[in-house]
C-alpha cells in the first residue's frame, strides 16, 4: 500500500523563519511557563474528558490557543534548549546528556557539549528586561547551558538534589564512599531523599516572591518558570491525587511507574490502565491549581494587563498508544503534541485559535517580536506574531523532530527523525545497525495518530522522497548552526548525586548505567546524522 503523498509540496517551504515586525503597543512583561510532561489533550481546552484544567482553560479563553503545537523531541533537556533558543536540536547541538558523562564521549572525561544559540533571556536582557528563571529538575541545570541570560536562575525544591547545602553534603559523603552515613541520614530525614516531592507550589512561591519583592519595578520583567510535577510518578497532593476515578479499587496507585517491579505494563487490564491515566490527570489538575496561584498573584500585583503570558510544555506522555509508557522512546503524537497558549490583554485577541502546525522553535522569534526586541542571529522557527493577531495566515513549514534512544546499554543509539508538514507526519527510525524503517500518518484523518500508520521500507520511493526532503532540511539546519554563536556551558560533568537522582526518577537502572559504554568523541556532524557515532574509516587512495 502506497503511503500518503507527503512529498509533492515544494521542498523550499522549509525556511529559516520570517519576521513580520514588532507587535503594536508598549513593551510587555513576559511570563513563560513550561509544564513538564504535559500532553495537549490532558487539558480541557484541548479536549480532555475531565475538568482537569479550569485555570489554563480560562487563560486560553483570554488569549490565543495554538491547536497543533509540536515539540522537537520527547524529553526535557533538548526540548527546553529549543524552546529558549528557537533552534532545532541539530542546530543547537544539545542532543543527549551523555555528552557530560565520563566514558561516553571518551575513556577518561566528558567534553564540553557543542552548544550554540542565543537564549531568550539574553535577547530580553539586552533590551533592559529584568530576568529570572526558576526550575525544578536536573535537566534544566546550568551544566547544560541553561541560565544564560538570567540575572537570577535557581533550582527550587526541598531535597538533597535541589537544596544546595544538602547536595554538597551528599556529594561529600559519596566522594568519601561513606554509605553508612548516607543510609543513616536517609533513615533520619527521609524527606530529603524523596525524588517525588511536589515542587510546583514551591516554584510558584519563589516566583511570587521575586515578582513582589526582588525584581526591579522600573523595568519590564522576563520570568521563566518550569513546573515538573506532572512527571511520573503520578501522585499529586490531596485533594488532587485521585479526583477523576475515585471508585477504582484495583492495585494501581500512581507509584512505581518505571521501577523493575512496575505494575504498569503493556499487558495490564484496560481498567487499570484507565486509572493510570486518571492519576496522571490528577497531577495535571494539581499543577493547574498552582498556575492559578501564579496568575492570581500576578493580578494582585497589578501586573496582569501589562504581561504577555505564554504557557506550554516540553513534551507529552505515553500510555501504550503505540506500545510504550512515559516518554523519551519515540516521536509520535502522544509524545510531541504540546499545548501552546499566548495571552496579552488588549494586544492579542481573546478566544482565538491558530490551526495548523506550529513549533516550540517558534517561541523565541515570536516573543521577541511581540516584545519589540531584536530576534536571535539564527532560528529554526518563525515569528508568529502576525498570525496570533489574526493579521496573517499560518503558512506551511516543516518541523524537524529528533531523538536518540539507547537500547539495552548499547553505546550506539537508534536515531529517530520526524518531519511534520501540514497534516502529514513522517517518522524514520535508524537502528544501531544502520537499518531504517519509516511510518507516515495523516493527522487530519487520525488526530491522535491511532494505529500503526502507513509503513515504508529502505529502498522504497517513499524513503527516497523522505531523504530528498531531509536533505533540504539538513542544509538549512547546518546553516542555522553556523550562524548561531557557540556557547559555553558550566562545564561541570554529571556527578554521582546527579546520576543518582536520574536513577531515582527512572532515567537509568542505577548510578552506573550511564557510564557502561564508550563512544568516539563528538564529531562535526549534525545530531540528526549521528554526531556521537564513530566517523567512518578513511578510504585509501588507490590512484597512486
Amino acid at each position: 500500500m502506497r503511503g500518503p503523498e507527503i512529498w509533492l509540496l515544494p521542498l523550499a517551504l522549509f525556511a529559516l523563519g520570517c519576521s513580520t515586525g514588532p507587535g503594536p503597543g508598549g513593551r510587555p512583561n513576559v511570563l513563560l511557563v513550561s509544564i513538564d510532561t504535559l500532553r495537549a489533550d490532558a487539558l480541557g481546552t484541548y479536549g480532555a474528558e475531565f475538568d482537569t484544567s479550569p485555570v489554563i482553560d480560562a487563560l486560553a479563553a483570554r488569549g490565543v490557543q495554538c491547536q497543533d503545537a509540536t515539540s522537537p523531541t520527547s524529553w526535557t533537556l533538548p526540548s527546553h534548549v529549543s524552546m529558549l533558543t528557537g533552534l532545532s536540536i541539530s542546530a543547537h547541538g544539545m542532543c543527549d546528556e551523555r555528552l557530560l558523562m565520563p566514558g561516553w564521549v571518551g575513556p577518561d572525561a566528558a567534553t564540553a557539549p557543542p552548544l550554540r544559540g542565543e537564549f531568550l533571556g539574553e535577547l530580553l536582557g539586552r533590551a533592559g528586561y529584568d530576568t529570572a528563571g526558576f526550575f525544578t529538575w536536573e535537566y534544566l541545570d546550568p551544566r547544560y547551558g541553561f541560565g544564560i541570560g538570567f540575572e537570577t536562575y535557581e533550582r527550587v525544591g526541598g531535597t538533597v538534589w535541589t537544596d544546595g547545602p544538602q547536595r554538597q553534603r551528599l556529594a561529600a559523603l559519596q566522594a568519601a564512599g561513606d554509605e553508612g552515613a548516607i543510609r543513616a541520614w536517609m533513615e533520619a530525614e527521609p524527606h530529603f531523599f524523596n525524588a517525588q516531592l511536589p515542587t510546583a507550589d514551591l516554584a510558584v512561591d519563589r516566583a511570587l516572591t521575586w515578582l513582589g519583592q526582588e525584581r526591579r519595578p522600573e523595568d519590564p520583567f522576563f520570568l521563566f518558570l518550569h513546573l515538573f510535577d506532572v512527571h511520573d510518578d503520578y501522585v499529586a497532593p490531596e485533594p488532587f491525587s485521585n479526583p477523576f476515578d475515585p471508585d477504582y479499587d484495583g492495585p494501581i496507585d500512581g507509584t512505581r511507574i518505571t521501577t523493575p517491579d512496575s505494575p504498569v505494563r503493556g499487558d495490564m487490564p484496560a481498567r487499570d490502565l484507565d486509572h493510570v491515566r486518571a492519576r496522571y490527570l490528577g497531577e495535571v489538575a494539581w499543577v493547574d491549581h498552582q498556575v492559578g496561584r501564579l496568575l492570581d498573584g500576578l493580578a494582585s500585583l497589578g501586573l496582569e494587563e501589562d504581561t504577555l503570558v505564554v504557557l506550554t510544555s516540553d513534551h507529552g506522555e505515553e500510555f501504550y498508544e503505540h506500545g510504550r509508557k512515559t516518554h523519551r522512546t519515540q516521536l509520535l503524537r502522544e509524545s510531541v503534541h504540546v499545548p501552546l497558549i499566548f495571552s496579552w490583554p488588549g494586544k492579542l485577541p481573546a478566544g482565538a485559535e491558530v490551526d495548523g502546525p506550529v513549533g516550540l522553535v517558534d517561541l523565541v522569534p515570536t516573543i521577541a517580536a511581540l516584545a519589540d526586541v531584536p530576534g536571535p542571529a539564527a532560528t529554526s522557527g518563525r515569528d508568529l506574531s502576525a498570525v496570533l493577531r489574526g493579521e496573517a495566515p499560518n503558512r506551511e513549514m516543516i518541523y524537524l523532530g529528533e531523538l536518540k534512544v539507547f537500547q539495552n546499554g548499547q553505546p550506539i543509539p537508534d536515531l529517530h527523525t520526524s518531519l511534520r508538514r501540514g497534516t502529514l507526519h513522517c517518522l524514520v527510525v535508524t537502528d544501531y545497525t544502520g537499518a531504517r524503517k519509516g511510518t507516515v500518518y495523516d493527522v487530519s484523518a487520525s488526530p491522535r495518530e491511532s494505529g500503526p500508520g502507513t509503513a515504508f521500507e529502505e529502498g522504497s520511493a517513499e524513503m527516497a522522497r523522505f531523504d530528498e526532503m531531509l536533505a533540504n532540511v539538513r542544509i538549512a539546519t547546518a546553516r542555522q548552526r553556523t550562524d548561531a554563536p557557540p556557547r559555553q556551558t558550566s562545564g561541570a560533568p554529571l556527578d554521582q548525586a546527579a546520576t543518582t537522582e536520574l536513577g531515582a526518577m527512572g532515567y537509568s537502572d542505577g548510578q552506573d548505567a550511564y557510564t557502561r559504554g564508550e563512544s568516539s568523541p563528538p564529531t562535526d556532524r549534525l545530531c540528526l546524522d549521528g554526531c556521537q557515532l564513530p566517523r567512518p574509516p578513511a578510504q585509501e587512495d588507490d590512484s597512486q
